[in-house]
């Protein structure tokens, strides 16, 4: 030890190497709490890592869906115009004659409230004549397309088949609830083309049934998002489901019918009694 040493030793000031040496390593070594700390902004670190992959992945997940629907739609609407295209080239048949050719509710010069005075086919429905057959919302459509390209049958299809498509596009959304995307859809491509629409579609009067078809499965898919909430009531889905309801019934009076639906549904899939 030379003098410099020693004397800061006798004054305090000096201590030996090996004890500044362990009082350097213990404030570099981490304590239990600098640990504990550590550990939980590593915790902390790994959740928000995990959130933000959660959220990508969900992303991600939502525009597959996206596309698939979307390729199901347009599968649907191609499949609809591969079994009806053939039908735009034909005329009037049947009863479109008595609804449409004959019928002067359709012209523009006949005042538009004597639709919702008149039935189906343009007779006053006080009289005894008349078939009682109200749908003053179909007339309306017909008038619209008269309005366009008068007795020009090949645009009144032409409403049919895009008409039908919106219908089965509404059914598609209704298997959604029920089924699986790929077992919904495929429920879906059969209705589309299923045989039994052929008279609704080809016969210009069958878009009493195609506009009620629409409304009825419109105010079931609202009626659905109604109950979502099991303890309150949506009250504004409840009055579209309501004034859609009605509206079907306008088009054809089967549409009352959407309201038995509704109570099944209630029953059995919301209440589960």
């Amino acid at each position: 030890m030379d003098r410099t040493s020693y004397a800061a030793m006798r004054e305090g000031r000096w201590k030996p190497h090996s004890t500044r040496l362990l009082r350097h390593l213990s404030c570099k070594t981490p304590t239990r709490s600098s640990f504990l700390c550590d550990k939980t902004s590593l915790n902390g670190l790994e959740n928000k890592v995990m959130a933000e992959t959660n959220n990508n992945n969900k992303e991600k997940l939502e525009i597959v869906k996206d596309h698939t629907a979307m390729i199901h739609l347009l599968m649907l609407l191609s499949a609809t115009l591969i079994c009806y295209y053939n039908s735009l080239d034909c005329g009037f048949v049947f009863d479109d004659v008595s609804a449409i050719k004959e019928n002067k509710d359709l012209r523009l010069g006949t005042p538009l409230p004597n639709l919702f005075s008149n039935d189906f086919w343009g007779t006053p429905m006080h009289k005894e004549q008349s078939h009682k057959s109200y749908r003053p919302l179909c007339v309306l459509t017909f008038r619209w397309n008269y309005a366009v390209g008068e007795l020009d049958p090949w645009g009144y299809h032409l409403v049919n088949v895009l008409l039908h498509a919106l219908v089965c596009i509404l059914y598609y959304r209704v298997c959604l609830m029920f089924l699986s995307r790929t077992a919904g859809f495929v429920a879906a491509l059969l209705f589309t083309v299923h045989p039994i629409h052929t008279e609704a579609v080809t016969g210009i009067v069958g878009r009493a049934e195609l506009l009620s078809s629409i409304f009825f499965l419109s105010a079931f898919l609202s009626y659905a998002k109604c109950t979502r909430r099991h303890k309150e009531t949506d009250w504004r889905y409840l009055i579209s489901t309501v004034i859609l309801v009605a509206v079907a019934m306008l088009c054809k009076e089967q549409g009352i019918t959407v309201v038995a639906v509704c109570i099944v549904y209630e029953v059995f899939c919301v209440q589960k009694v």
